[in-house]
């Protein structure tokens, strides 16, 4: 694979990658304090599942024919942080993809952790 952004948009992915490892763990912790079954976890992944095909990954969203698919792929912030990613590979710096996927990114990784935190906490004065 060539990457249009160089050897820095490579670091700068695997940067990206951490971050929403770290965002969509954070999620997931959250979602398994609060829940506290594994079981349940389990039934909520097909609901969290459904924003990846609810999103830009298989077609840039300028490319979706049907209305009502574009405008749920362009509300979905799931289709900014793919578009992040296939910025650095197929069409080298975009600051605004950058900018919007690190945004998205970030602003569900506060939110996750700070839930994840607070969902915790209770879940050990109940233990």
């Amino acid at each position: 694979m060539h990457f249009e952004s160089g050897p820095a948009g490579i670091l700068v992915l695997l940067v990206y990658g951490a971050l929403v490892s770290l965002s969509f763990g954070a999620l997931g912790a959250f979602l398994a304090y609060r829940t506290g079954s594994g079981e349940s976890i389990q039934a909520l992944f097909p609901v969290l599942f459904v924003f990846l095909f609810i999103s830009s990954m298989n077609a840039p969203r300028n490319l979706i024919g049907v209305g009502w698919f574009r405008i749920a792929a362009t509300l979905n912030p799931v289709s900014y942080m793919i578009e992040c990613v296939r910025s650095l590979i197929i069409t080298g710096w975009d600051p605004e993809a950058l900018a919007l996927g690190f945004g998205f990114v970030g602003a569900i990784g506060v939110v996750s952790l700070g839930l994840a935190s607070r969902a915790l906490r209770s879940r050990m004065t109940r233990t």
